[in-house]
């Protein structure tokens, strides 16, 4: 079992939680790490973290993977799903896993303050040394890629 810092398994223990409770579907970590969802397969959302931190949590996955969620969700067939649904139902990902983190990671009963998701257009947007990204997979092996960048919510992965 590969050993990961407080910061690193509150996400996944917070991407576990919020697909386990809203689809009863299991995530891990994706086998392959060097896996990247080809960009035209490609959506995600992004949400700001204000306080006690700051920083930025971008949520991607491909749009395959997205549709079956939404499907699943609303009890309908693809062909009845709707661009809106969609949109709801990835910033609802984003916005529960962001939340679950931050409570997995802070400490009990402390206060934080985040945005509101907002889509992401084109490709996801370059990262940098203040960013860890979380490759991850569900039991079907759809791949999901979660991105924390900002240098005081990444300086968390050090305490």
């Amino acid at each position: 079992m590969i050993k990961h810092n407080p910061l690193y398994q509150s996400m996944i223990n917070a991407v576990s939680q919020t697909l386990e409770n809203m689809v009863f579907i299991e995530v891990m970590e994706h086998f392959d790490q060097s896996y990247e969802i080809p960009a035209e397969d490609l959506v995600w959302n992004s949400l700001l973290i204000n306080d006690p931190v700051q920083g930025e949590i971008r949520l991607a996955m491909p749009k395959t993977f997205l549709k079956e969620l939404t499907g699943n969700i609303f009890s309908i067939d693809n062909d009845e799903i709707t661009q809106p649904q969609l949109d709801d139902i990835l910033n609802e990902l984003l916005n529960t896993i962001v939340g679950l983190f931050l409570t997995n990671l802070l400490e009990d009963d402390q206060e934080y303050k985040m945005g509101l998701p907002e889509l992401g257009e084109e490709g996801l947007p370059e990262y940098d040394a203040n960013t860890i990204t979380w490759k991850l997979m569900t039991d079907g092996e759809d791949a999901l890629q979660i991105f924390a960048t900002g240098a005081s919510l990444v300086a968390l992965k050090d305490d």
